[in-house]
């Protein structure tokens, strides 16, 4: 069956409360089996073939949903575990390392695949799982802002051609949740409406009572869970780094921005990596129609190609002079091979014409 193929996430998720059961060091299980496996599959396993037929679309929905509770459930789980005077440091910090990476992957793709549903009590799904890691402005961010305006200078979760993942992470988490925040405000003024309906607000109190209560029951909870929340939203940020880096949207002579095409979004044809990451190297299908269900994603011919799958060049990313030694020329090959009738020619002067623009 199409759908076994993605049934990994919940192997690896496995690999948490194994390592706590085998004890001490190996509850950094999954920190070590999962780059590896990542990044040794998709050199093993190689490129995929060209998206089958679905078959089983409620199946292939099903994944997703079974997921989020099972993360949410392992996250209370850790936080309990940890809470326990008698768990030791080396225990703690790798329940802590290894629920992060998790929830940062496989959770936030999940809740990615919620948000942008169609179906209001699929996106409060995607919600609750955002809360487990306390990201909620992201559903707010990322539909109504990312996908407005991909692969441009006005979008903070788009990288710029040179620029570092620390930078990256500094700018697109402030500059997301102002985002959010403009997005709440334009939409309630539109409606007449006041500030009470402003959901950023619900969301921060949400947050709030989240970290309010963990803390009441437990400090040593409380650190985990703030530091679990940390290491997912870096994690989701690396994501976002690499699926448009560099790649800028031409403004066209009469001012408009081009259309967003394949060239506009870095993709992976890598079989494990597709696999185990819900279509997300389908990216270039995924902005052409958000709704999409990640299991009907389609490879677009033209699409900007990543060297390798998403679990090696996040680890590329780690080091900026290897990234941008790897990363650059490619960005600068696939600007130079883009639509003619733009009015700029080199990518790196872009920016400072949409701001002129702006």
């Amino acid at each position: 069956m199409a759908i076994a193929k993605f049934w990994s996430p919940f192997g690896f998720l496995a690999l948490i409360p194994l390592g706590y059961w085998l004890g001490g060091a190996w509850t950094y299980l999954l920190l070590g089996v999962l780059p590896a496996a990542l990044a040794g599959g998709d050199w093993l396993l190689g490129a995929e073939p060209p998206l089958a037929s679905d078959t089983a679309p409620i199946g292939h929905r099903l994944l997703p949903w079974l997921y989020i509770p099972l993360q949410l459930v392992e996250i209370v789980w850790a936080g309990w575990v940890i809470a326990q005077p008698s768990t030791d440091l080396v225990t703690a910090i790798g329940l802590t390392l290894s629920t992060g990476l998790a929830a940062g992957v496989f959770g936030f793709l999940a809740a990615h695949e919620m948000i942008h549903s169609r179906h209001p009590a699929e996106r409060l799904y995607g919600l609750a799982m955002l809360t487990g890691v306390l990201y909620l402005p992201f559903a707010i961010a990322h539909v109504h802002g990312h996908h407005r305006r991909p692969a441009t200078h006005d979008d903070p979760a788009t990288a710029r051609r040179g620029e570092s993942l620390y930078a990256f992470w500094v700018r697109s988490v402030i500059g997301q949740a102002r985002e959010a925040w403009a997005f709440e405000t334009q939409r309630l003024t539109r409606a007449g409406r006041s500030g009470f309906g402003n959901r950023m607000l619900a969301y921060f109190a949400v947050e709030a009572a989240c970290v309010i209560l963990v803390g009441a029951i437990s400090g040593r909870a409380l650190a985990f869970f703030l530091a679990e929340s940390a290491l997912s939203i870096l994690l989701l940020e690396s994501f976002n780094y690499v699926a448009h880096y560099g790649l800028v949207r031409r403004r066209q002579a009469n001012g408009r921005l081009e259309p967003l095409g394949p060239k506009h979004s870095w993709n992976s044809v890598r079989r494990m990596n597709n696999a185990s990451l819900f279509n997300m190297g389908r990216h270039a299908d995924h902005h052409r129609f958000s709704a999409r269900p990640y299991n009907e994603l389609e490879v677009l011919d033209g699409g900007a190609q990543l060297p390798c799958g998403y679990a090696g060049v996040i680890l590329m990313a780690l080091i900026p002079p290897l990234w941008r030694r790897v990363m650059d020329p490619r960005v600068d090959a696939v600007m130079a091979d883009a639509p003619a009738g733009g009015a700029l020619g080199d990518p790196r002067a872009i920016g400072r014409a949409d701001a002129a623009a702006a």
